[in-house]
């Protein structure tokens, strides 16, 4: 009777924590669809999203702060980028990480694109 007690109570707060998370989900996306982002991907635990004129990363934790957490990379500062493995490589010093090849490589050619419309 113990373990049927704890078991439900250990259910109970994955399910807690589980909605906690995807409210964390939804308020990103919310986020990325008023700064009118076109693309974006959610790949090792961050939104990575081409916004108009700025690329923004934002880190899903548990303790959700949008303002505090993104990070944002405005295209007309961005002199560099390279591919490296699963990591796009912005000015030499910052880098933006993916889980797949596939992932690194779309969401490479659509900064470049987006980097050659603000030429």
């Amino acid at each position: 009777m113990i373990f049927i007690g704890l078991f439900l109570f250990i259910v109970f707060i994955v399910m807690a924590l589980n909605m906690y998370d995807n409210s964390n989900l939804e308020k990103i996306e919310n986020y990325i669809t008023e700064k009118k982002c076109s693309n974006y991907i959610y790949t090792k635990g961050s939104y990575k999203a081409l916004c108009k004129d700025e690329l923004l990363e934002i880190p899903n934790s548990f303790s959700l702060d949008i303002k505090k957490d993104k990070l944002e990379y405005k295209y007309k500062d961005i002199q560099s980028i390279e591919k490296e493995d699963k990591n796009i490589l912005i000015n030499d010093k910052d880098k933006i990480s993916f889980s797949k090849t596939k992932e690194t490589d779309i969401f490479y050619m659509q900064l470049e694109e987006k980097l050659n419309k603000q030429d």
